[in-house]
């Protein structure tokens, strides 16, 4: 039994992380600043009337929803990444939804070419929902199999240290 009771404590040192590192491990907050700049985005975007601005706004948007997954995800091992993704998408999704649920009142959000109405916000919660799981789940797989083939690739490689020259 004493072998699971050390005799000495040992004092780890406290590690602090940079602000930017210590944000990211949250899942709530970086998948709420998503689902609102995303859904304010698309606001801009439906309301612009243009083509080319509102491709190159979606790229962007699914690039933005990709990088921020990515900058969450990065801080934990692939195995803890399932619950993540969900939670992630979970909190994108919701918040998503309450600026709609603000910009429906305000009489600023768009559901195509016309503006919303309180009818329409099912069926628009609906279409974000399996729009952002598509793309977050399939990006998550992706970026699974890239880090598991990059670490495979690491392992395999010869351990090569630099030799210091003999006078």
């Amino acid at each position: 039994m004493s072998r699971f009771f050390p005799r000495d404590v040992v004092h780890w040192g406290e590690e602090t992380l940079h602000p930017l590192r210590a944000f990211a491990i949250r899942t709530i907050e970086p998948a709420g600043i998503t689902g609102l700049v995303l859904r304010l985005w698309r606001a801009v975007l439906l309301a612009s009337g243009s083509w080319v601005f509102f491709v190159v706004g979606i790229t962007a948007a699914v690039l933005f929803l990709c990088g921020m997954l990515t900058w969450h995800l990065g801080n934990f091992p692939v195995r803890r990444w399932p619950l993540r993704v969900l939670a992630f998408w979970v909190v994108v999704v919701a918040v998503e939804m309450g600026t709609s649920t603000l910009l429906i009142a305000l009489g600023r959000e768009r559901f195509g070419s016309r503006l919303a109405t309180w009818s329409d916000w099912w069926a628009m919660s609906a279409q974000t929902t399996w729009q952002r799981g598509v793309v977050i789940v399939l990006f998550a797989l992706t970026l699974a199999v890239v880090v598991q083939l990059v670490r495979r690739s690491m392992d395999a490689r010869p351990d090569v240290t630099p030799q210091t020259p003999t006078p």
